[in-house]
């Protein structure tokens, strides 16, 4: 389209010329700039307490001028001026004067020119030497002048938030003026009200504007100054990355930025000054960026929002743009992390000892992340890669990852994150073929499979048709309206009730899922590999887990385990004690209705009962507890009585070679077992006549060892233990396990399990647990002995002898000898 023509009057086009301002030429701009520089300066001297001081001097010396002429008969108000105005009035006097009278005047005039040029000098150095006196003062009272610093605050043991402060040197900063053009700058100039901008306090120390651009200069350093160089740059980083941190937690929607800084410290040459960081700095930004992650990352899952692809409001533009800069600085940190991993387990990577300690700093960073935010983006990369480390070659790694798994287990609520780690560790196992370290194993016992019904679905599918079957009963035999309705709302409220939600559905489907792979990894190195070096920690799952095992696979499993048994003579005894209990739990539960004979397995227990002593392997006492639980409390209905002998005779036996903690478990086990069954009671009896044959404490088959006649004398052993606790239960077995009366136990002794006696008088941080009553303190009793003589008549002799000897030899009584054998005889 065209624009449109508008004529205007001569005198409208006259006005709006004389109202449009012409630009301004250089020269006038430079005028216009020396005129706002004389007028500073002249506003700056204004305001010097100095040349106010130096004023009022000049005020003073031109009184005194001033008297002077007055006295002459001068009026001074008439030489007022300069100097050379005051020289022409006085040469003007002097032509009207003559003789005396004029040398008179022209002396004063030479003595007042001196006294002038005296006195201006004075002042001016004086003015000179207030000023710097000013100078140095201002320079001290900055020096001395301190200010208070928030440091980052503390949570004490008692959960409560304590606040810190300390005192720094006051550095004064420069004032930094924002960037424009040359005409913002006029304008600005023009107006003199301009505000100068001030950076953040903060950006400095987050840029790292004093740091040091190259090393040290001097040619030969110690090594003291070498360890001063390095704890003072340690400790100008950690101020540093404290600076950071709190700024990040104080605004991370204003201060995202800060972690570029965390992530150069993180490397091993900062990429800003080109020069290596400190180990110990790199360790902490890691932990650092890792603590304020764990802090402001959400409980839920980010989405990605497209924000220039959909209208929104301000604030969930906002909380939209906070989320994907968090997402995408997480990432880098994920990244970042992965590389220092990637170095030790890596073929090709740097295998050094600091390469070593970063990548065990960066496993423990991303197991804290897993744990803290296990719903949270990137979960499942961190989880691959952590699963990945399982399996390498330092222990101290795995055991981390181990505990976090374990964590990871017992707090998901979802069953996500757990079948996923599920999934890619039984696919590690599968890659490697088997050989992998015992953490791929161990880590699966912290699953919270223990309480799972896998036959609840299918109750829950029966009680569903029966109720749907009564309902549809109730919809064509009633007949009244009302009770219809209210049976049919009942029948109704009970079918929803049946009816699993969605959620409970998605998750049972899940923990099934998560059974079924961690039996898959069971039974594939039980067929594949029976020798493998996790033979050990597959038993210890089957043993923790057997209640679960579907019933179509007991009768194979029990079969395997036998053969592992009688062929593997290398197999220690915690592999063998596994597979007992694992074949005991089955018999116990739901495998009772197998037709399967258990007496070569009870010789296996019988013969592994005391590989267990005081030593290193103390703790594996643990694994004969459970085993006991299931043989001598689930199945004494289903032993003989010579079998349950001989288990209790071996127990009590084996408890002698036990810690304190153990033998209190052995006699806790004990005592249940005389209290559910009565034939015990025959080992207390010390008349070896009962029964029949000769007990043999070294046959290996407990129903042929003839413990029925035998008794159990330990327990006299154990009356005189150092253990107070110990010795009051071998009395109360004795006597019977007595209810009530002599021998009885007090209540809190007697309610405790034998696993509970054997973890709380547990003395493994070498103390007594519970502590044990001081013995009391007391003199021994002497008794005064008597002698004893073969002769009854000897006595009588001897004194007889003594006596005429010291008669006849009154004089000297102090040398006594007598030959008591000839005089005797």
């Amino acid at each position: 389209m065209g624009t449109k023509k508008v004529k205007i009057s001569s005198v409208k086009r006259a006005a709006h010329l004389k109202s449009k301002k012409t630009p301004l030429t250089k020269q006038q701009q430079q005028k216009q700039k020396q005129k706002r520089d004389q007028l500073h300066s002249k506003r700056e001297q204004g305001q010097n307490i100095f040349s106010q001081k130096a004023r009022k001097k000049d005020n003073l010396a031109q009184r005194k001028k001033h008297n002077k002429l007055a006295s002459l008969g001068v009026d001074p108000l008439e030489l007022e001026g300069n100097d050379d105005d005051d020289d022409l009035d006085l040469d003007n006097v002097a032509d009207m004067l003559d003789g005396d009278d004029l040398a008179l005047l022209q002396a004063n005039k030479r003595k007042r020119k001196a006294k002038a040029a005296d006195e201006d000098h004075e002042e001016q150095l004086q003015a000179v030497g207030l000023e710097m006196e000013y100078a140095t003062a201002s320079k001290k009272e900055e020096a001395a002048k301190k200010i208070k610093v928030d440091l980052l605050p503390i949570k004490s043991r008692d959960g409560q938030i304590i606040t810190r402060t300390t005192e720094v040197d006051y550095v004064p900063k420069p004032k930094v003026k924002k960037q424009g053009d040359a005409e913002d700058e006029e304008e600005e100039d023009d107006d003199e009200d301009g505000e100068s901008v001030y950076e953040d306090s903060d950006d400095d120390i987050v840029n790292d504007v004093d740091a040091p651009q190259e090393l040290p200069s001097q040619k030969m350093l110690s090594t003291t100054d070498l360890m001063l160089v390095r704890e003072q740059e340690i400790e100008r980083q950690k101020y540093r990355i404290g600076i950071i941190c709190s700024g990040l937690l104080e605004k991370p929607e204003d201060k995202m930025r800060h972690f570029h800084a965390l992530y150069e410290l993180m490397d091993e040459i900062n990429p800003t000054t080109r020069l290596p960081n400190l180990m110990p700095v790199r360790k902490l930004a890691m932990i650092s960026a890792t603590e304020i992650f764990k802090d402001i990352l959400p409980e839920y899952r980010v989405g990605q929002v497209d924000t220039k692809m959909q209208t929104l409001r301000k604030a969930t533009l906002e909380r939209v743009t906070f989320e994907n800069a968090l997402l995408q600085q997480f990432k880098k940190f994920l990244q970042k992390l992965e590389q220092l991993t990637g170095q030790v387990n890596k073929r090709g990577g740097q295998r050094t000892p600091q390469t070593i300690k970063m990548a065990t700093v960066a496993v423990q960073c991303m197991c804290d992340l897993l744990v803290a935010h296990p719903y949270f983006n990137y979960v499942q990369n961190i989880a691959q890669l952590l699963v990945y480390m399982l399996n390498c070659n330092y222990a101290e790694m795995r055991t981390a990852i181990n505990q976090c798994f374990r964590t990871v287990f017992a707090n998901d609520k979802r069953f996500e994150i757990t079948l996923f780690i599920v999934r890619r560790i039984n696919h590690l196992i599968k890659t490697k073929q088997n050989n992998v370290h015992v953490e791929c194993i161990t880590c699966l016992m912290g699953l919270k499979i223990k309480n799972v019904n896998l036959d609840a679905e299918k109750e829950n599918e029966l009680k569903q048709k029966k109720l749907e079957s009564h309902r549809q009963r109730l919809l064509s035999l009633s007949k009244k309206e009302r009770k219809r309705r209210k049976k049919l709302t009942e029948v109704n409220r009970e079918l929803e009730e049946t009816k699993a939600e969605e959620n409970k559905q998605a998750k049972h489907l899940k923990l099934t899922e998560i059974i079924k792979m961690v039996f898959t990894i069971y039974f594939r190195i039980l067929k594949n590999d029976p020798t493998s070096r996790i033979l050990s920690a597959i038993l210890e799952g089957l043993a923790e887990f057997a209640h679960v095992i579907n019933l179509d696979f007991f009768a194979d499993l029990i079969d395997v385990l036998n053969r592992i048994l009688e062929d593997q003579e290398e197999l220690g005894y915690r592999e063998r004690l596994h597979c007992i209990q694992t074949i005991f739990v089955i018999l116990s539960g739901q495998g009772e209705v197998l037709n399967i004979d258990p007496i070569r397995f009870y010789q296996h227990f019988y013969r592994n009962m005391l590989a267990v002593t005081a030593g290193k392997n103390h703790e594996d006492f643990a694994i004969i507890l459970r085993t006991l639980d299931e043989v001598l409390v689930k199945r004494r209905r289903n032993m003989s009585q010579q079998r349950l002998m001989a288990f209790i005779k071996r127990l009590l036996s084996g408890s002698l070679h036990l810690l304190h903690n153990g033998t209190l478990a052995t006699l806790g086990t004990i005592k249940q077992t005389f209290q559910l069954t009565s034939v015990l009671d025959a080992l207390l009896d010390t008349d070896t006549t009962i029964g029949s044959g000769r007990y043999d404490p070294e046959l290996e088959d407990p129903e042929y060892c003839n413990a029925s006649s035998t008794a159990l004398y330990e327990l006299s052993l154990l009356a005189r233990h150092y253990h107070p606790t110990v010795r009051r239960m071998a009395v109360h077995i004795a006597n019977g396990v007595p209810a009530s009366g002599e021998g009885a136990l007090p209540t809190d002794i007697g309610k405790l399990t034998s696993h509970d006696l054997f973890t709380q008088y547990d003395s493994s941080q070498m103390a007594f647990n519970p502590t044990i009553p001081l013995p009391k303190a007391g003199q021994p009793k002497l008794k005064k002995g008597r002698q004893m003589y073969i002769r009854p008549g000897f006595k009588q002799e001897y004194r007889t002898l003594l006596r005429e000897a010291q008669s006849s030899r009154s004089g000297d009584r102090h040398k006594l000898n007598l030959d008591f054998h000839s005089a005797l005889q």
